[in-house]
C-alpha cells in the first residue's frame, strides 16, 4: 500500500512537471506572438495533453513491459526519473524524461534479472536515432518547398498560417499527451484512478508550472517566424504520433529540436548556433544511459 501511494504521488508530480515544462513547446509560439492570449493558449495545450492521454495513451501499453508490474519497482523508476528531471531543470540541462524513464526501467529490470523485451528496446533505439534525422530532412524540404517562394495575397496566407499554427499547437500537445504522458500512465497502470490523477496534474502543471519559454530551441538556435514554427510543430508532432502507434516512447524534445534545426538550415543567409543543438543531442545519449546506470545500481 505504501508503494502504491508513493507511485501515485510520483505519477502526479511527473505529470505536472512534464505538462508545465512542455507547454512552451506546444503553445509558446501562439502566446509569445500574441496570436491568442495566455489563458487561451494554456487551455489549448492542457486540452491537447488530456485528450491525447485519454484517447491514445494506452497505445503505449507494450512499453509497460520494460518494467515488472510491481509498485515497488514502479516507485523506484519514477523516483529516479523524477530526481534526474529535477536536477536537469536546476542546472538547465534539457534532459528528456521519456528517455530517462525508459533507461531507468531497463536498468531496474536488468538488475533484478527481469526478462526484458529486447525487440522493443531495439525498436525504441531505432526510433530515437531515425526520428531526429527524418525530422531534420522533412523540415528542411518542407520549408524549402512551401515557404521560400514569393506568394500573392500575403495577408491571406499569413491569416491561414496563424490558423494552422493553432491547429498544429493543439496537435503537438495531443501527441505529447498520448506518448510521453501515456508512457507514464501505462507504467503506473492505465486505469481510471491513474487517469484522474494525471488529468488533475495536467491542469495544475499547465497553468501554474509553465512560465518558462523554449529558449534553447526557439531563441538560441533560431528565431522562428510563423512559417518556421508551423513546419517544426507539424513535422515533430507527426513523428511522435507515428511512434505512439508503434508503442514506442519518443521524446518530443528530439523531434522538435531536430525540426527547428532543419528549418534553420534551409536559409542560406541565416546563422544557426550549433552549440545549443550539440548540447541537446548529447543529452539524448546521457539521459537513457544515466537512467540505466542509476536504475541498475539503485
Amino acid at each position: 500500500m505504501i508503494f502504491l501511494i508513493a507511485s501515485l504521488i510520483l505519477t502526479f508530480l511527473l505529470t505536472a512537471f512534464v505538462s508545465g515544462n512542455n507547454m512552451s513547446a506546444a503553445v509558446g509560439t501562439l502566446i509569445g506572438s500574441r496570436i491568442i492570449g495566455k489563458n487561451a493558449g494554456l487551455s489549448i495545450g492542457a486540452l491537447g495533453f488530456i485528450l491525447g492521454l485519454v484517447l491514445e495513451g494506452d497505445l503505449l501499453k507494450n512499453a509497460s513491459y520494460l518494467l515488472p508490474d510491481s509498485y515497488i519497482y514502479i516507485t523506484y523508476a519514477f523516483l529516479i526519473s523524477f530526481l534526474i528531471f529535477i536536477i536537469a531543470g536546476i542546472i538547465r540541462a534539457p534532459l528528456s524524461l521519456t528517455m530517462a524513464l525508459a533507461g531507468t526501467s531497463i536498468g531496474i529490470s536488468l538488475r533484478i534479472a527481469y526478462k526484458v523485451d529486447f525487440s522493443l528496446i531495439y525498436k525504441m533505439v531505432i526510433f530515437w536515432i531515425i526520428a531526429p534525422l527524418i525530422s531534420i530532412i522533412a523540415s528542411y524540404l518542407s520549408e524549402k518547398a512551401f515557404f521560400r517562394n514569393p506568394r500573392r495575397e500575403v495577408w491571406r496566407v499569413a491569416s491561414l498560417i496563424k490558423l494552422l499554427l493553432i491547429v498544429s499547437s493543439f496537435f503537438t500537445a495531443f501527441t505529447l499527451g498520448s506518448n510521453t504522458l501515456g508512457f507514464i500512465a501505462v507504467i503506473e497502470g492505465f486505469n481510471f484512478k491513474t487517469i484522474i490523477i494525471m488529468v488533475l496534474a495536467i491542469i495544475i502543471g499547465s497553468f501554474f508550472l509553465s512560465s518558462g519559454v523554449i529558449k534553447r530551441v526557439g531563441q538560441e538556435m533560431y528565431l522562428m517566424r510563423y512559417s518556421n514554427a508551423l513546419v517544426s510543430l507539424l513535422v515533430s508532432s507527426m513523428l511522435v504520433e507515428a511512434a505512439t502507434f508503434f508503442s514506442v516512447p519518443l521524446s518530443n524534445t528530439q523531434t522538435l529540436t531536430s525540426s527547428v534545426f532543419g528549418v534553420g538550415i534551409s536559409y542560406k543567409y541565416k546563422a544557426i548556433y550549433l552549440k545549443p543543438f550539440i548540447i541537446i543531442v548529447s543529452t539524448w545519449i546521457i539521459a537513457p544511459l544515466l537512467g540505466l546506470t542509476l536504475g541498475y545500481i539503485a
